[in-house]
């Protein structure tokens, strides 16, 4: 099972790939019954990866989020409406699905966005959350 997603997920584009990885969180935010207006603006803000060209004005963009994976803190509202045995996977989760997208953003193509998305899925499957179609 795992080794046939890790063949599709080296197949993904960058794009797919934060697309694929936000994928992921709304199935884990679903799946936790975690809701909140500033998780829908990121999942918004990674779909809206670019093919190519102004990954810059992307970047900066999702910096400027309530929630933005970039270290900062989770906006308070949100950490209160989380079971406090999920939120360190959770802010873990978020911070990893942003990586995917601005890791290799700068530099030439890595595999780390590809094993960003394994980290990713091995945080599903761990709890009992099914992985979305690639």
């Amino acid at each position: 099972m795992m080794s046939a997603f890790f063949n599709e997920i080296d197949r993904l584009s960058p794009r797919e790939l934060q697309r694929y990885a936000s994928a992921c969180l709304q199935a884990y935010c679903n799946a936790k019954l975690i809701q909140h207006p500033s998780i829908g603006a990121l999942i918004a803000h990674l779909n809206h990866y670019p093919e190519s060209g102004s990954l810059a004005e992307w970047e900066r963009k999702g910096a400027l989020l309530p929630l933005n994976g970039r270290g900062d803190d989770i906006p308070q509202d949100l950490i209160l409406s989380i079971s406090p045995q999920d939120i360190e996977t959770f802010s873990y989760l978020v911070d990893v699905v942003v990586e995917v997208g601005i890791v290799d953003m700068y530099g030439a193509p890595t595999t780390l966005p590809a094993e960003f998305v394994t980290k990713i899925a091995l945080i599903l499957s761990k709890n009992n959350i099914d992985l979305p179609e690639c």
